[in-house]
């Protein structure tokens, strides 16, 4: 898991309109953040892996190298990931939008 998920988290955002305390509301966030974040997730560290055992092989030329380089990739852009994670959170929150919901 990326991370341990919060339970219950109560989030302040803010509206264009004035919503009243209680109301049901829809949040929507653009797509561009939805497919940033999915990129993100998969295809850096994919990215990272099948360059670090491009690397490791290219410099040893043994399946050994190109496994550790793999690894050694991996682990980049895990770290690397945590930290873009958090900022892409921060300017999703800035970003989204909030209404009041349709009655049902």
């Amino acid at each position: 898991m990326w991370y341990r998920a919060v339970q219950s988290r109560q989030l302040t955002l803010a509206s264009r309109e004035s919503l009243p305390v209680g109301a049901a509301v829809t949040v929507t966030l653009p797509e561009g953040l939805l497919l940033l974040g999915a990129a993100l997730v998969y295809g850096v560290p994919l990215a990272a892996l099948l360059a670090g055992a491009a690397v490791g092989a290219a410099l040893f030329a043994t399946d050994l190298a190109a496994a550790a380089g793999a690894a050694l990739g991996l682990i980049a852009a895990l770290a690397a990931t945590a930290f873009l994670r958090r900022r892409l959170e921060r300017a999703t929150l800035r970003r989204l939008d909030v209404q009041l919901a349709a009655p049902r």
